[in-house]
């Protein structure tokens, strides 16, 4: 019986930004909707420097919170270990930034990206004009199995549209653009070759409640359950 789980939230936490204290704020959320305790820990971009399999392996899941990050670098380097590991994995707001440079690097193999990491980490502090859009969701996405549902309401400032070649290169790799607006513009991706990796341009931390925690974050800590148990069932079956 699986007891608890551990989240990790990657950032370097600031009780100054607003966005961090949300964060906490949606994980406490979801704990009356499980039978089991949730803990969730913040790694700072310093712990990622070296060894990210080792600082990330005893968590069930990851979170990926607002910068600016003081190793930016390192965010990149867990946040590709984190793909190529299968393990759950949520992006929400500007972070977005930083798993599409890591889909353009590593997975089409587009390295003129790179050099552009230290603007946009500068730019993640910046605070735009949030408004409130209908999200439109691709029936059978891992985004639309956590609301069960094609549209929803989400707060956003982000504008975001794609080269269209990138984004045929990116679908033949297992990337689907899984969220869009009215106006077209992208608001939510997710590596298809995963079971959750899903990243998007709004933000669930405006709209989750203890009443009603976002469902993003269910699905994320649902995903964390999921691996915590296979992962006891390999180590019983190692024991036997």
């Amino acid at each position: 019986m699986c007891k608890f789980v551990n989240i990790a939230i990657i950032g370097d936490y600031n009780f100054k930004i607003k966005s961090h204290n949300q964060t906490n704020a949606v994980f406490r959320h979801c704990e009356d909707h499980f039978e089991i305790g949730i803990n969730t820990f913040w790694i700072n971009s310093s712990e990622l420097k070296e060894n990210v399999d080792d600082t990330l392996k005893k968590y069930s899941a990851v979170y990926l919170a607002n910068g600016p990050y003081k190793h930016p670098y390192a965010i990149l380097k867990a946040i590709k270990h984190i793909r190529e590991a299968n393990i759950p994995f949520l992006a929400t707001d500007k972070t977005y930034k930083f798993v599409l440079i890591d889909l353009f690097e590593h997975v089409i193999g587009f390295r003129a990206i790179k050099p552009d990491v230290d603007a946009q980490n500068e730019k993640l502090n910046i605070h735009n004009l949030v408004e409130q859009k209908l999200v439109y969701f691709d029936e059978g996405s891992q985004i639309f199995d956590c609301y069960g549902r094609r549209t929803s309401f989400e707060y956003t400032s982000e504008a975001f549209q794609i080269d269209p070649n990138f984004a045929h290169n990116l679908k033949e790799k297992g990337v689907n653009f899984s969220g869009s607006d009215d106006q077209q513009f992208i608001q939510s991706m997710e590596y298809g070759n995963n079971s959750f990796f899903i990243s998007t341009m709004f933000s669930p931390l405006l709209s989750s409640t203890v009443a009603m925690p976002h469902p993003l974050l269910t699905g994320l800590i649902h995903f964390a359950v999921e691996t915590k148990k296979k992962a006891t069932e390999v180590d019983l079956a190692h024991v036997g």
